[in-house]
C-alpha cells in the first residue's frame, strides 16, 4: 500500500512538473511572437529611413551638382594614381572631351604636359598632408589648345576614412588672361609713349629753361627800379606764377632725366640740421593761415657736416613734404630724422616725413610709388597733380643707394619712411649767430604783470629775467588762480599759458573777460608751444589781445611787453657775461648759448629746477601710457615737452614730441613705450651730465 501511494505521489509531481513546463514554453512562445513583431516592424520604419536618407542624398547631391554648375566649376575625381574615376560635364564643356573619353584615363596622359603634371603631384601631395592651396595650371583641350584654369584639390576619403582619391574643382581662367594681355600690351605701348616723352623733354630741357630763367630774373632786376605799388603788384604775380612754372618743369625734366639715367649723386659737405630746419620754415610759411602744424626733428647725434648730395634730399624731403602739405588740412605735418646705424665714418640715416592727412587704404600704399598713379582717382579730381612726385621720390631715393616704403590708414594719415646712407665729415659746422641787441628804453615804473603759467621751469625762466629787468611779477599756477588773481587787483598785462590744468587759459581768459572785475580790460597774451593757426585765432575769438609762440627768447619777450605798456622809462637790460664757462658738449650747446647767452645764474636757476622737479613730474607718464589715458598722457607730455631743451636735451624733446603726437592719435602702445624708455634711458645718462654743468656754474657765480 505504501508503495502504490509513493508511486502516486511520484506520477503526481511529474504531471505537475509537465504542466509547469507546458506553461513557460507557451510563455516563451508567446514572448517570441511579439519579439518578431517588433523586429518585423523595426525592419519597416528601417526600410522606411533607409528610403527617406536615400532621396534626401539624391535631392542633396542634385542640389550641389546644380550649385557647382551654376558656379562655372569642372570638376573631375581621381584615384591616388590621378587616373580619372568621374568627370563631370561642365569639366567636359571645358575641355571638349566626353565624360566616357576622360574616365579611366590618366591626367597626365592626356590633359598635362609633363610639367604640369609634376606640379599637380606635388600639390596633391601637399594637399593631402594639410599644406594645399589653390594655384594656376594649363590644360590641353581636345583641340590641342591650352585652357589656364585656377586649381583646388580637395582629398577623398571611403567609409572607413581611408584617402582614395583627389578632387579636382577647375575655374576657367581664359577671360582674365586674356585681360592679362590685353593690359600687358597696352602697359608696354604706355612705356614706350613714355620713354619717347622722356627722350623728348630732356632735349627740351635747356629751350624750356632758358626763357623762364631770364622771365624771373629780369623781374628780380625789375623790383630795382623804384616800381609804383601797382607795378610793384604786378611783378610780385609775374615773379611767383614763372616760379611756380619753373617747378613744375623743373619735376618734370628731374623724370625723365632720371628715366634717361641723367641724374648722377654729387657728394659734398652739408649741415643737415640747417637743411631740415630751412625746409620746416619754408613750409610754415607757405601754410600761413591753414591750420597745420610743422615740426622738425633732427637726431642730436647728428652734430657734423655729412658728405652726400643735399640738393638730391632736399628734393625728395620738398617731394614728400609739399605731399603732406597738399592731403593735410587740418593737424600737423613734419620730418623726423634718427641716427640707425653708424660703421666708422659711415652713418646711416632714417627719414620719417609723416602728416595727418588724408591717408591711404592698405591695398594701395606700393601703388602709389608707380608712375603716373595716384591712390584714387578721386584724389586727382580734388587735389589734381600727375602721380609722377612719388615715383621721383623713389627714384633718388633708390639713386642713392636707399629704399622707401609708406605707411598709413585712409583718413588717419600716412608716414613715409627712407633710409640713406652718409659720410660723417667729422667736421661741426660753422654757427652763425645773431647777437640780441641791447633792449631798447621800457618805463617799468609801478607796472605790475601777471603770469598764468604751470610749467615750473617756465616760471622760472619768466621770473629770472623780470627780475634782471626789475619788473614785478605775479604768478598764477593754473587758470582758476589766474581767474582769482584777476579779480583781486589791477594788472597792466597778463600773460596766459593756453594749456593748464583745472581751467585751461581760453576758459580763464572768457572767464576774466565776461565778469565784473578789474582786470576785464587788460591786455592779455596768449602763450602756447603751439604753432597751429587755430590756436591763434581761437585765441583772438575769445578775447586775447595778442598772441607769443613758446619758446620765446628774451628779446622777444622783451618786444612784446613793450608793445602793451607804455614807454616812460629808460633803464638797460644788462646780461652778465662770464667767458670762463661752457656747457659740455654732450648736451645742445648751440641751443644752451642761444637762451642763457652768458648768464650763469640764470642757466644754474634753471637747471636746478629741471633736476630738483621736471625728473619727478615725469615718472607718472610710463602709468598713463599703460593705462591708455591718452588724454592724459598728451597733457604731460605737452607739458614736460619744452623744458628738456632748456637743459640742452633737445634730443629729448623731440621724442617728447613724438609722444605726444602717437598719445594724440591714440595710436601704436608699445611704439609710445619705447620711445617712453629712450626717454627714461636718456634721463638717467644725462642727469650726472647737468649735474656736473650745474656745480660748475654755481662755483663761478658763487653758490656753491
Amino acid at each position: 500500500m505504501d508503495q502504490i501511494e509513493v508511486f502516486k505521489r511520484r506520477v503526481e509531481r511529474e504531471r505537475n512538473a509537465r504542466k509547469q513546463a507546458e506553461a513557460i514554453l507557451e510563455q516563451k512562445a508567446l514572448e517570441l511572437f511579439h519579439a518578431n513583431e517588433e523586429l518585423r516592424r523595426l525592419n519597416e520604419n528601417l526600410e522606411t529611413k533607409v528610403e527617406q536618407r536615400t532621396r534626401k542624398l539624391e535631392v542633396s547631391e542634385q542640389k550641389h551638382r546644380r550649385i557647382m554648375e551654376n558656379m562655372q566649376l569642372g570638376l573631375i575625381e581621381m584615384d591616388l594614381n590621378l587616373t580619372i574615376i568621374r568627370a563631370y560635364d561642365k569639366f567636359c564643356q571645358m575641355t571638349g572631351y566626353t565624360c566616357e573619353e576622360l574616365e579611366g584615363r590618366n591626367v597626365g596622359d592626356i590633359l598635362l604636359t609633363e610639367e604640369d603634371l609634376a606640379r599637380l603631384q606635388q600639390e596633391v601631395q601637399d594637399d593631402q598632408q594639410g599644406a594645399g592651396a589653390s594655384f594656376e595650371i594649363q590644360l590641353i583641350k581636345k583641340n590641342g589648345k591650352r585652357l589656364w584654369v585656377l586649381v583646388s584639390i580637395s582629398p577623398i576619403y571611403d567609409l572607413n576614412n581611408e584617402l582614395v582619391g583627389s578632387l579636382g574643382i577647375n575655374f576657367d581662367l581664359s577671360a582674365r588672361k586674356e585681360l592679362e594681355n590685353d593690359l600687358a600690351t597696352a602697359r608696354d605701348e604706355a612705356e614706350l609713349a613714355k620713354d619717347a616723352e622722356s627722350q623728348f623733354l630732356a632735349r627740351m630741357s635747356h629751350e624750356i629753361r632758358t626763357p623762364l630763367n631770364a622771365i624771373i630774373g629780369m623781374s628780380h632786376i625789375l623790383f630795382d627800379t623804384n616800381p609804383t605799388d601797382a607795378q610793384q603788384e604786378y611783378l610780385s604775380i609775374l615773379k611767383s606764377s614763372a616760379d611756380i612754372l619753373l617747378a613744375l618743369i623743373n619735376d618734370i625734366l628731374d623724370f625723365s632725366k632720371i628715366q634717361a639715367g641723367e641724374i648722377s649723386v654729387n657728394p659734398k659737405e652739408f649741415d643737415l640740421p640747417g637743411l631740415v630746419r630751412s625746409l620746416q620754415k619754408t613750409f610754415q610759411h607757405k601754410l600761413e593761415g591753414k591750420p597745420v602744424e610743422v615740426v622738425a626733428n633732427v637726431d642730436y647725434n647728428i652734430k657734423n657736416l655729412l658728405i652726400g648730395d643735399d640738393l638730391l634730399l632736399n628734393q625728395i624731403l620738398l617731394n614728400l613734404m609739399g605731399n603732406a602739405a597738399k592731403f593735410t588740412s587740418e593737424g600737423q605735418i613734419g620730418v623726423q630724422v634718427k641716427v640707425l646705424q653708424r660703421q666708422g665714418k659711415q652713418v646711416k640715416l632714417e627719414f620719417i616725413v609723416h602728416d595727418t592727412g588724408i591717408g591711404v587704404s592698405k591695398e594701395k600704399l606700393e601703388l602709389i610709388f608707380e608712375n603716373f598713379k595716384q591712390a584714387d582717382g578721386d584724389v586727382r579730381h580734388k587735389f589734381g597733380g600727375t602721380g609722377l612726385g612719388l615715383a621721383i621720390t623713389r627714384q633718388l631715393v633708390e639713386l642713392q643707394g636707399g629704399h622707401i616704403y609708406a605707411e598709413g590708414e585712409l583718413g588717419v594719415g600716412t608716414s613715409f619712411i627712407f633710409t640713406i646712407e652718409y659720410e660723417d665729415s667729422g667736421i661741426l659746422p660753422t654757427l652763425v649767430t645773431e647777437k640780441l641787441p641791447t633792449a631798447a628804453e621800457v618805463d617799468v615804473a609801478d607796472v605790475q604783470i601777471l603770469v598764468a603759467e604751470d610749467n615750473i621751469m617756465n616760471r622760472k625762466y619768466v621770473a629770472t629775467l623780470f627780475k634782471k629787468w626789475k619788473i614785478p611779477i605775479h604768478f598764477a599756477h593754473n587758470g582758476k588762480e589766474a581767474v582769482e588773481r584777476a579779480q583781486e587787483k589791477t594788472f597792466d598785462l597778463i600773460l596766459m599759458d593756453i594749456s593748464m590744468p583745472e581751467m585751461d587759459g581760453y576758459e580763464a581768459t572768457i572767464a576774466i573777460r565776461n565778469t565784473q572785475n578789474p582786470n576785464q580790460h587788460t591786455p592779455i597774451v596768449a602763450l602756447t608751444a603751439s604753432a597751429l593757426v587755430s590756436k591763434k585765432d581761437k585765441a583772438f575769438e575769445i578775447g586775447m589781445t595778442d598772441y607769443m609762440a613758446k619758446p620765446y627768447k628774451p628779446m622777444k619777450l622783451l618786444q612784446k611787453i613793450k608793445s602793451h605798456i607804455n614807454s616812460r622809462h629808460t633803464p638797460k637790460i644788462e646780461m652778465e657775461e662770464n667767458k670762463n664757462f661752457t656747457f659740455n658738449e654732450k648736451l645742445d650747446v648751440e641751443t644752451l648759448e642761444a637762451l642763457y647767452e652768458d648768464d650763469l645764474e640764470y642757466a644754474a636757476d634753471l637747471f636746478e629746477t629741471f633736476l630738483d622737479f621736471t625728473v619727478e613730474e615725469f615718472r607718472p607718464l610710463k602709468g598713463f601710457i599703460e593705462a591708455e589715458d591718452w588724454a592724459t598722457a598728451k597733457g604731460l607730455a605737452h607739458k614736460l615737452k619744452p623744458t628738456f631743451s632748456m637743459v640742452g636735451l633737445s634730443i629729448v624733446e623731440s621724442k617728447m614730441m613724438e609722444i605726444e603726437h602717437l598719445a594724440m592719435q591714440q595710436g601704436d602702445k608699445e611704439k609710445i613705450l619705447q620711445l617712453h624708455q629712450e626717454v627714461e634711458s636718456a634721463i638717467e645718462e644725462y642727469v650726472p651730465i647737468l649735474n656736473a654743468d650745474l656745480d660748475k656754474m654755481k662755483r663761478i657765480i658763487g653758490v656753491a
